[in-house]
């Protein structure tokens, strides 16, 4: 359905509400309210069961062609709601189509929030959390300087992130939040409510691998409107595409070091050989990835979680967690990066999988 059509139908729509709102307000003797469809058949046709059987024929059947109408109503109203979110979400793979190209996190986080404002936002934040909620990069739009005098408020004491903030709520429970009358709210942080003078906002997790590493903040202060719940749908579909992204580059970035590393661009000295020799060195059916494993190894590389994984090879997250020690202990990794950057580097000159 396309913009214009779409606006069409919705002013047919409401042409359409009020005609019913009329005729409802005529039949059961009440003013004309804009009470939703839903209530407006509860009322009429309790209104009709009770006049059923009576003397008033024509105003039972006036009500039965009401009650028709307002499923008519309903169903065009479901229609518009469905084509309203189709053309949300399509909005959000162009948003993050348009920051894909980003190599490195901080250049991902930077150009996030304006991406995020061509959803519909008026401005958007991106942070980052670990014990504390530490602002990012924020987009506000027209309004550039207000956003940099925002984000320099949020870092000169970055909060700490507990029961007594509302964010705690999306980092525990990795779930969009909307969060209304900021002002009036208690857990909201009083120097971030003050300067952003903000009446609502949402909140939305990212996530890698199943951990919240950051924050997607966006409300509609210019547009003076409360954010609800399509809001919240698209800053959720957002952020979850660009925690996919943050996963990527977190791995590019990690792999970029390396390499950089290896070519002495750092005066950077790899480990002690021990690490790399103990792999060939060792019993073969102890330092010798298997198949799967190196599956795994190559999949952890290109940034999939933990999850991913198991997806992707049709096992349990229980498994690949079993899977992943063993390759840490094998390669002598004290981490998943660490085991990576060991099997890139082996890789090409050490038989690191056997059948």
């Amino acid at each position: 359905m396309s913009r214009p059509s779409i606006r069409s139908e919705s002013a047919e729509l409401a042409a359409a509400v009020r005609e019913i709102a009329d005729e409802a307000g005529h039949l059961l003797d009440r003013e004309p309210d804009e009470a939703p469809l839903g209530d407006l058949w509860d009322l009429v046709s309790s209104q009709a069961l009770r006049e059923a059987g009576g003397d008033t024929p024509d105003r039972l059947t006036r009500m039965i062609g009401l009650l028709g109408r307002i499923r008519e109503a309903e169903a065009m109203q479901a229609r518009l709601r469905l084509a309203d979110r189709t053309r949300l979400l399509a909005g959000v793979r162009t948003a993050l189509a348009a920051i894909a190209d980003a190599r490195s996190v901080d250049a991902l986080l930077t150009r996030a929030p304006e991406a995020a404002c061509g959803l519909g936002f008026d401005r958007a934040l991106v942070s980052t959390v670990d014990r504390t909620w530490r602002l990012h990069t924020m987009c506000v739009v027209r309004d550039p300087r207000w956003a940099e005098e925002i984000v320099a408020v949020g870092r000169e004491n970055p909060p700490v992130l507990d029961r007594g903030l509302v964010e705690n709520d999306t980092v525990v429970d990795a779930r969009a939040v909307l969060v209304p009358e900021v002002q009036e709210n208690p857990r909201v942080n009083r120097p971030l409510a003050e300067i952003t003078r903000s009446s609502s906002y949402g909140i939305a997790p990212l996530l890698v691998d199943g951990e919240v590493v950051g924050l997607v903040h966006g409300d509609c202060y210019h547009q003076r409107r409360v954010v609800g719940e399509a809001d919240r749908m698209v800053l959720s579909a957002f952020a979850d595409g660009l925690s996919q992204h943050l996963a990527r580059v977190t791995v590019l970035e990690a792999i970029s070091s390396i390499r950089t590393q290896i070519d002495g661009l750092t005066g950077w000295r790899p480990p002690a050989p021990a690490i790399v020799e103990s792999i060939a060195a060792a019993r073969a059916d102890d330092a010798v990835l298997t198949r799967r494993e190196a599956q795994i190894v190559r999949l952890m590389a290109a940034g999939d979680s933990n999850a991913r994984i198991a997806r992707r090879l049709t096992i349990s997250e229980g498994t690949v967690k079993t899977h992943i020690t063993r390759i840490l202990r094998k390669l002598g990794a004290a981490n998943r990066a660490e085991a990576v950057s060991i099997w890139l580097r082996t890789s090409a000159t050490t038989p690191l999988a056997r059948l």
